[in-house]
């Protein structure tokens, strides 16, 4: 009995223990909440080593030197573990696999959203038809454009990189120098 106690306490390791590393990406301040009209507790510098405790749409909680709260998920670098306890219970993004540091997994304009939830994003006929009702015919474009003192501009097409492809293999096939293919 004495034994699985001792097992059992032993499995009890601290969360911060757990909890993934990051490296910030760049100063920020940090908040009390997930917003960003919320009020500054601290300010995490860029290159410090934090500590993430949680995700959360577009903010991630860090405690750095003993001061705990939100930064911008774009912010922070975090550092899987490669081994342990952390790939066990995958504290920090459950059900990923490790990462390669020369991909990019965020998307900036997507705020928001996280990579669960773009996981697990599905087609939708229905929102995509609901996207009609967002359509502007070129009347109301021109309109837009009008009281908005926009103008247009002949801007030229860019050349086509296929075409000039071609047009130079037809020209070192020419051994006779005459254009022709």
């Amino acid at each position: 009995m004495k034994s699985i106690v001792s097992l059992l306490l032993a499995c009890l390791v601290p969360v911060s223990a757990l909890a993934a590393t990051g490296t910030m990406i760049k100063d920020e301040d940090m908040k009390t909440s997930a917003s960003a009209a919320s009020a500054v507790v601290g300010r995490a510098a860029k290159g410090a080593d934090v500590e993430i405790l949680v995700r959360q749409g577009g903010w991630t909680r860090i405690s750095s030197a003993g001061k705990t709260g939100w930064v911008r998920i774009l912010a922070v670098k975090s550092t899987v573990p490669t081994g342990g306890a952390g790939d066990v219970f995958g504290l920090v993004e459950a059900g990923t696999t490790k990462r390669d540091p020369n991909k990019v997994v965020a998307v900036a304009g997507l705020r928001g959203l996280n990579e669960e939830e773009l996981k697990l994003a599905r087609f939708d006929a229905g929102q995509m038809l609901q996207l009609d009702h967002y359509a502007s015919d070129r009347g109301d474009a021109l309109g837009f454009a009008r009281s908005n003192g926009l103008q247009a501009a002949k801007v030229p097409y860019l050349p086509n990189p296929k075409k000039e492809r071609q047009q130079e293999q037809n020209n070192a096939n020419d051994i006779w120098g005459v254009g022709g293919s």
